[in-house]
């Protein structure tokens, strides 16, 4: 098993990342929300300076964005469709990923 990147723009989607991973997740579809949390917001290094969001922007801003979906060699491509349809029954747009 591994997964799909993508990422999810609340401006262009309508919706964050995290109520998309919500909405799936009641849908029977698993994704991950990847680089989450950053290791710079574990307790051990949350106190170092350089562990300030305002140093890393672009990281804390993919982290915030981007979702894993499923993919794997035996994926029925009905699935497939299904976490498309999902997804864009979630999109104020009606965005294809």
């Amino acid at each position: 098993y591994s997964y799909f990147p993508v990422f999810i723009n609340k401006e262009k989607y309508g919706q964050t990342r995290d109520s998309i991973y919500l909405k799936l997740k009641d849908h029977n579809i698993f994704g991950r929300r990847h680089f989450y949390p950053l290791i710079s917001e574990f307790p051990l290094y949350k106190g170092f300076p350089s562990a300030n969001p305002l140093n890393m922007p672009v990281a804390s801003e993919v982290t915030q964005q981007v979702i894993c979906l499923p993919i794997y060699a035996d994926l029925d491509l009905k699935v497939v469709d299904y976490i498309c349809h999902v997804l864009q029954q979630e999109s104020k747009t009606k965005a294809v990923l």
